[in-house]
């Protein structure tokens, strides 16, 4: 593009160079000849008011005179066209009649211009004469071989000077052009990165302002663009996530319900049938409503995280004392840790107030304290407390005599998942119990976490003093 703009203007800048010399070489000489002319008129009227002011036989020095200051030639007629001899001061005969009509040049016809004719009469005389001047044109001619004879040289000059100015002309114009070319070059690749520094203000200048402001404006577009598609697969890869835990859970429901059914459609069948121990109904009647009541705790637990779950659930806040729901444990589970041989540690402060559903909170703290005196081997010992830490409220439980693999302690919060291999339900539960304290506890946002402490396990919950 540089080598084409710079050949244009080039040739462009020498043909109106050398238009515009050669119109000047030939007005030039025109208008000198035309000036000359005109200075001659003037002269030659002067001379013939002069001559009619004067008798002819005086009028010689006033014709030496006009031809000593002007390179002309004269030439006198009469009325009857006859030439006659121009009066001089060394010609004392007037008039003196000349034979022929031919006008004797010095040089070459060629260098002389146009004769032009003047009507006058002397003072003395009635007769009319023709006087004709005839003006040389050697200056225009100088001037005319002046200017060829300096044709070279300027064409020469023309050219150098063309070729600079080209230069710097292409590089003027073409330097913003690259750089634009480069710019949209970056923009069609999505690069936003850069500047356009042009601080001219013709249209090139505009443009690259313009490119600046389209280039911020598709910088910010591209960001929100990126922005959006980000939270848009985050949001496909939670919602696709949230499906296939929907899909696994209401999976390990349908296997959870399978085997208690089974073993009482077993357990009934014997009995109706009469058939070996199942005689004994009231036996395996106890049993099959033992059964049946744990599949009734299950689906108590399977509604209460339907319910959590719930996409319209409104969580009902109030204000209400933790330790004191902390304190209700004891009498609840008083029976069981009595008969495990449990010792039962409380360090509980007073007045902890928090802002939370007291329903789902209290879940929270019974099926913890549930796990805890469930789990513990007998003769070991529970500890539990609560207390305000820099206006966050903590509860910790931990139980002694046992601990957790590195394998479970990932997997614990998963619903169904037990700690026992065998999948025990005497010992095991529902598998559904610290699900449903963790969806509880990120309902309202507070941290937790479960590890194995020099005594045994350790459940801490921390609870902001205003829970939002």
């Amino acid at each position: 593009m540089v080598i084409k703009i710079f050949a244009i203007t080039c040739l462009l800048m020498i043909i109106c160079s050398s238009a515009t010399y050669g119109f000047i070489a030939w007005l030039v000489p025109k208008t000198y000849s035309t000036d000359l002319d005109v200075q001659l008129n003037k002269n030659v009227n002067i001379l013939i008011s002069e001559l009619e002011r004067t008798s002819g036989k005086q009028s010689g020095f006033l014709f030496d005179e006009f031809l000593l200051n002007n390179d002309v030639i004269l030439q006198l007629f009469d009325e009857d066209n006859q030439e006659i001899a121009v009066p001089s001061q060394y010609n004392q005969v007037f008039p003196s009649v000349i034979d022929g009509n031919a006008i004797v040049y010095e040089s070459d016809e060629a260098s002389y211009r146009a004769t032009h004719s003047y009507l006058f009469a002397f003072n003395d005389s009635k007769i009319i004469y023709t006087l004709c001047v005839t003006g040389d044109s050697q200056p225009v001619n100088q001037l005319i071989n002046t200017i060829d004879s300096i044709a070279p040289i300027l064409m020469i000059v023309i050219i150098l000077i063309s070729i600079v100015d080209a230069v710097f002309f292409s590089i003027y114009v073409t330097r913003p052009v690259i750089e634009i070319s480069k710019v949209s070059k970056r923009m069609s690749e999505l690069d936003f990165t850069w500047c356009c520094n042009e601080k001219r203000n013709d249209e090139l200048g505009i443009l690259a302002h313009s490119l600046n402001e389209m280039s911020q404006k598709l910088s910010l577009a591209l960001h929100d663009l990126q922005t959006a598609n980000s939270q848009l697969k985050e949001d496909i890869n939670r919602e696709r996530k949230l499906e296939q835990n929907q899909l696994d859970f209401f999976s390990a429901v349908s296997h959870e319900l399978k085997t208690p059914i089974t073993v009482i459609k077993g357990q009934l069948e014997g009995m109706l049938l009469n058939v070996g121990k199942y005689k004994e109904r009231d036996k395996y009647l106890a049993r099959s409503l033992e059964v049946v009541k744990s599949m009734e705790g299950m689906v108590q637990e399977i509604l209460t995280i339907s319910r959590i779950k719930s996409s319209g659930v409104i969580l009902h806040y109030e204000n209400f004392d933790l330790s004191e729901i902390i304190k209700e444990e004891y009498s609840l589970f008083e029976d069981i840790i009595i008969k495990k041989q449990l010792r039962w540690h409380e360090d509980i402060q007073k007045g902890l107030m928090i802002i939370g559903d007291r329903m789902l909170l209290n879940k929270v703290i019974n099926n913890l304290v549930s796990n805890a005196v469930q789990y513990s081997p007998c003769g070991e010992e529970v500890f539990v407390s609560a207390c305000n830490i820099e206006g966050n409220i903590q509860f910790v439980i931990e139980n002694t005599g046992v601990s957790l693999s590195d394998n479970d302690i990932p997997q614990i919060f998963n619903a169904f998942y037990r700690v026992e291999p065998s999948r025990n339900r005497q010992t095991g539960g529902s598998g559904l119990g610290l699900y449903i304290v963790k969806m509880i506890l990120e309902q309202h946002q507070a941290k937790y976490q479960i590890e194995n402490s020099a005594l045994g396990v350790c459940f801490t919950i921390n609870f902001e003093k205003k829970v939002n």
